[in-house]
This record gives C-alpha cells, structure tokens and sequence, in this order.
C-alpha cells in the first residue's frame, strides 16, 4: 500500500461513524481505531470524534505474478530450482519462470531479500499478481 492510498483510506475511516477498521492486503494489515483500546464504551456526551490511532501490524514481501501462466521453479526438470527456501537474492536474480502462450518468461526479483516461503508448487497455474515467494 502507498502513502496516498493510505492517506486516502484514513481521510475515509475520518469522515464515517465507524469506530474502528481492518483491512488486511497481500503484504500490510492496517488497523484503524477510534479511542484508547480500552475496550468500546459509549459516551454521549461528547459529539467531538476520539483521536485516529493507526497501527501497521505486518510488512510482508512477495514476489508476485507478473503474467498469468504456468509456474516452473527451474529452467527445465534436469535442472536445480532457481531459488529456494533461505536463499538470499538480489534485485534483478531470476526467481522462476512463468511459461504463458508456450513463451518462457523469466521472473525476476524487484528487491534484495531471502526466500522465506516458495507458495506454489512447480507446474502450477498462477494467475496475475499471485504470491510466488514470500520475502524477508
């Protein structure tokens, strides 16, 4: 989630009568709350809104789906994966392919990081922005 899209969200959250908001993305889960957490009491004799608390709770990475196709973690079945759990990759490694329209499209790492979880399985379909591999 950007910074805009964030500001936007509250700005939202600000002008309703909710008192409190979750809202869980692929890589963030951001928790807006009227009050203290203290528990939710009513008091009518405050018209004024309580102050905005915003917590982010998680900042997971992922390598994501850039076409819709067939995952492969190697070049071919001979052939080791590109990456697996605990390596360490660098922006611009090859992290797997995605065959799509029998053209073989290399996927490629936007950040440095280590591969903390590969989240589909070789052979499988994946479709636009699907989770690969979670990052560190």
């Amino acid at each position: 989630m950007q910074f805009e899209e964030l500001k936007e969200l509250i700005t939202i959250f600000e002008k309703s009568d909710m008192n409190e908001l979750k809202v869980q993305f692929d890589n963030a889960s951001i928790y807006l709350n009227r009050g203290s957490g203290q528990g939710v009491k009513e008091d009518t004799s405050n018209t004024e809104p309580s102050p905005l608390t915003v917590t982010t709770v998680s900042s997971e990475k992922y390598i994501k789906a850039p076409i819709v196709g067939t995952f492969y973690q190697s070049a071919s079945p001979e052939k080791p994966p590109y990456v697996k759990k605990g390596d360490k990759i660098k922006k611009g490694d090859i992290v797997c392919i995605i065959e799509a329209m029998k053209f073989m499209n290399e996927v490629t790492s936007e950040e440095d990081g280590e591969i903390l979880e590969v989240l589909v399985k070789d052979g499988e379909f994946v479709e636009f922005g699907a989770p690969l591999f979670k990052l560190k």
